[in-house]
């Protein structure tokens, strides 16, 4: 039917022999919002039969908002969304209340307008309010105020001044969404109640994770149940109840190490948090910059303006250094970083101009500037772990290069899950298969035939017979099937192969099936295997910028992302990372402290230096949490120029 349209159109005035850009504005205008009015035209078959119709005209927004109307699963949304667009509602600009609503002022403010204002702001402009009123009205809004104080600094002490009220929920982290739950489940006085919490200390500054460790009492005191999964020992150190899962990852895990008090995850000598809660362990791992020589290799300078929360800044980073930016929740690190810093970087690379908020730069030498981020790699299941290492291209050429594939004649080509011939024909080699559900989003499965190898079975045939191999040798599929660890045990001798497995192992991913699927790896698994290719080159005019890489990670892995850095460093490259957590803060050459608070109470520069420098300015509150850091672990790693 759609296919007749062209000739409806053409009968409605619109010339349908010439580019779309050169029509008038009046036939642009017919296209996408003509009226449904019905033309007769005169259509010829594939016989070249000329059949006279009647067909009622349907415009671009009409033809949308029909096949909107139609969809009955996921596949037909997506095939809609393409035409969609967003934007703030004509009638409410956005405030989802209407005129009505909007007419009543308090303070001067209409609703919208105090929903506008962050949490923090809130919290200081509604104590004003009992005194702004009536005398009659004073006792009931006293009551109002000292509600709705008593729920706000919760949220504050989550972290969370920086938000405002109107702030949709579904733009909110994960953290900040499941920090707004724990303060509600607070308010909403529940007892008998068992809460379960993964990793509530996400983007949490120390200063902040004593606030959420006083709302999770509250909940216990309440006679609730909390089950937290977390790696920060501040909040380990004040649990009931410590289970320990491990000793190692993926298949080398999966049981309980200890289980007990805190103590008594101390004193087991099994126990891999123990050191640290202990205090034994030491935090301090690589050689850091002395305080005389840190800017020796140079220095990255940005001026700015005021932007968002923050304020004008002079902000400095030493190159060939590992820097921390750290600060409370809203304190501005993202600011200065992600979006001032880097797109300035981006600017300066290739020769564009500097980004509005920013005054001047300086990043002589700088020819690459890269985020480091946990977004999910690739976008189908058709990439994997050996596929963006790059170490499945040199596979398939081992394998093209056995006497199996010889006598069979195939290439390197063959053994591509994506267009060899080897591939497995049920599911064209993505080791899944679509079921259509009707009335329901669609279903993923492991393909039946080839188990989700993506080869097929005669791939089994084709056989390497490395020096660790046994029997009769190993098939490529089988080879995917095996950690990166184990990998480099079977292929070892081969060099190249070998070298970028070793990578991975480095990277604390050796756990990582060569086959899995990057888009089903964690933030930071995604993140340390972006880092793979970056490894072992000369990095000297490159700037990585991480982006909190520690989320997830336990102590002892927070040390193996330290050693990666230090290499990145020994290679020439400079390390700018925004970070809450102490061990990596400690380890820094250099740091900058945002703050003093979150939102309009932060924004500025309290501190900048040494972690040491950091640790005795009394303006910094990262230097509080760090000070206890530095003097639990008075072992000094001898620093380096």
């Amino acid at each position: 039917m759609w296919s007749l349209m062209t000739n409806v159109c053409r009968e409605m005035g619109v010339r349908t022999d010439i580019p779309f850009k050169d029509l008038t504005e009046k036939e642009k205008q017919i296209v996408y919002d003509g009226p449904a009015v019905k033309k007769h035209i005169l259509y010829k078959d594939k016989n070249g039969q000329v059949i006279p119709l009647d067909f009622t005209y349907f415009s671009a927004v009409n033809s949308v908002e029909n096949a909107l109307s139609k969809v009955k699963d996921e596949k037909g949304m997506k095939r809609v969304e393409r035409f969609l667009t967003r934007g703030p509602c004509p009638c409410c600009h956005g405030t989802r209340l209407n005129e009505k609503a909007l007419s009543s002022k308090l303070m001067g403010q209409n609703i919208a307008e105090m929903s506008e204002h962050t949490l923090g702001e809130l919290m200081k402009l509604t104590l004003e309010i009992p005194t702004a009123l009536p005398e009659e009205m004073t006792d009931m809004a006293e009551s109002i105020v000292k509600e709705f104080q008593r729920t706000g600094q919760r949220l504050v002490d989550l972290g969370l001044s920086y938000l405002t009220l109107d702030r949709a929920g579904t733009t909110l982290s994960n953290g900040e969404l499941q920090r707004v739950q724990i303060a509600r489940a607070v308010r909403s006085e529940t007892t008998g109640v068992l809460y379960v919490l993964d990793e509530p200390s996400i983007g949490l500054h120390p200063y902040n994770v004593d606030g959420l460790m006083h709302i999770i009492r509250e909940l216990v005191e309440r006679k609730n149940s909390v089950v937290m999964v977390d790696h920060d020992t501040r909040i380990l150190r004040l649990a009931d109840q410590l289970i320990e899962i491990g000793p190692g990852a993926g298949e080398k895990g999966g049981r309980i190490i200890t289980q007990g008090t805190p103590l008594q995850a101390e004193s087991n000598p099994a126990s891999l948090i123990g050191p640290f809660l202990a205090d034994k362990a030491q935090i301090i791992v690589r050689k850091r910059a002395d305080e005389k020589h840190m800017f020796d290799l140079g220095r990255i300078r940005i001026k700015t303006k005021p932007f968002y929360t923050m304020h004008a800044l002079d902000a400095s980073f030493p190159k060939g250094r590992l820097t921390v930016v750290t600060g409370v929740s809203g304190a501005g690190k993202t600011s200065l970083v992600l979006e001032c810093l880097v797109p300035t970087l981006q600017a300066v690379i290739h020769k564009e101009q500097l980004p509005e908020h920013v005054v001047s730069a300086d990043a002589e030498g700088v020819t690459s500037a890269d985020i480091i981020d946990s977004k999910p790699i690739g976008a189908n299941v058709r990439s994997t772990v050996a596929t963006y290492d790059g170490v499945f291209d040199d596979l398939r050429k081992l394998f093209a290069k056995t006497e199996d594939a010889k006598k069979e004649k195939l290439s390197a080509s063959d053994f591509s899950y994506n267009t060899g011939s080897l591939r497995c024909p049920t599911c064209d080699g993505t080791g899944s298969i679509s079921l259509d559900v009707q009335f329901l989003p669609d279903i993923s499965i492991t393909c039946p035939t080839c188990g989700g190898s993506r080869y097929a079975k005669h791939a089994y045939d084709i056989k390497w017979k490395g020096k660790d191999s046994k029997g009769d040798g190993i098939s490529l599929p089988d080879i995917l099937s095996l950690t990166a660890e184990d990998a480099s045990t079977v292929l070892k001798g081969e060099k190249k192969i070998e070298q970028q497995l070793d990578i991975l192992n480095t990277l604390g991913i050796g756990y990582l099936t060569l086959g899995e699927a990057t888009p089903a790896l964690s933030g930071g698994e995604a993140q340390r295997l972006k880092l793979s290719s970056e490894m072992n080159t000369p990095q000297s005019s490159s700037v990585f910028v991480f982006d909190e890489p520690t989320i997830g990670l336990h102590p002892l892995d927070v040390r193996k992302l330290i050693q990666v850095f230090d290499q990145l460093i020994a290679h020439g490259a400079t390390i700018i990372v925004i970070e809450h957590d102490l061990d990596l803060i400690a380890n820094a050459d250099y740091v900058i402290d945002m703050g003093p608070g979150g939102g309009s109470e932060g924004g500025e520069i309290v501190a900048e230096g040494t972690p040491e420098c950091i640790a005795n300015n009394p303006k910094s509150l990262t230097g509080r949490y760090l000070k206890e850091v530095l003097a639990a672990n008075p072992k000094e790693v001898n620093s380096s120029i």
